[in-house]
């Protein structure tokens, strides 16, 4: 009986001595793969997975165990890549307008002796009347008509005269005459702006479409216009026309 016993003893203490090594065995072993940080399958998942792959095949890790890191490492690397490109594309830029006054910005000056204009007025000094009498009306052919009011349209030297008339209405005298002076165009020409220089008379002379030159005065309702033509003999042609007002 106690033989018995004893072996009985022996039995148990064997089989509890199996069992606590057994379990400290399975304990190391699950403990392993929690301290990589990566979970670890029941018995009957991997024996699922193990199941659903063809024979040969070794199983392929989950896309969250090999795709999450490198999707972290792209997002820096997209962001790294984004402020280069932001700090390459930022570029100090020059303003498009001058900084250079220009010569609008300067100030202008008035000079001190402005030129004289071509055209000046008469002086402001008292101005006689040029016909302080009605003169006869009359035409000449060859000569000046008896009573041709020389002051208002004068000849110059050397001036063959063709034909002359003198109309008067009430205060009003149109005076005409045509001839030929052995003087140049322009010395004819000098001599009726010097004429009506003195007469206080505004003249301008222009040259026309014809070859002819024509010259221009007035003051007030009385004006004259006298043409020059140059002749192929060499003489000047004079036709000189004017309307004057009888003051006096």
């Amino acid at each position: 009986m106690k033989s018995k016993s004893l072996i009985a003893v022996i039995l148990s203490l064997a089989a509890i001595l199996f069992i606590v090594a057994f379990a400290m065995d399975w304990m190391g072993r699950s403990e392993q793969p929690s301290q990589a940080g990566e979970p670890v399958p029941s018995a009957t998942e991997q024996t699922t997975q193990s199941s659903a792959l063809p024979s040969g095949q070794e199983p392929v890790a989950t896309p969250s165990e090999t795709t999450a890191p490198k999707a972290s490492a792209t997002g820096q690397d997209t962001e790294a890549s984004a402020e280069g490109d932001s700090s390459e594309k930022v570029q100090a830029t020059r303003p498009s307008w001058n900084p250079q006054p220009t010569q609008a910005d300067e100030r202008l000056e008035v000079p001190e002796e402005p030129s004289k204009s071509s055209s000046a007025l008469p002086s402001a000094e008292p101005r006689e009347p040029v016909l302080s009498k009605t003169p006869k009306t009359g035409a000449a052919e060859g000569e000046l008509t008896k009573g041709f009011p020389k002051d208002a349209i004068p000849l110059p030297a050397s001036t063959t005269v063709e034909r002359s008339s003198v109309e008067a209405q009430s205060s009003l005298v149109m005076v005409g005459v045509q001839g030929r002076s052995k003087q140049s165009v322009e010395d004819v020409l000098a001599f009726y702006e010097s004429h009506f220089k003195d007469l206080q008379w505004l003249a301008t002379t222009s040259d026309q479409a014809d070859g002819t030159t024509q010259l221009q005065a007035g003051f007030g309702k009385e004006t004259a216009t006298v043409t020059l033509h140059q002749l192929p003999t060499g003489l000047t042609e004079i036709n000189a026309a004017g309307v004057f007002t009888v003051e006096g």
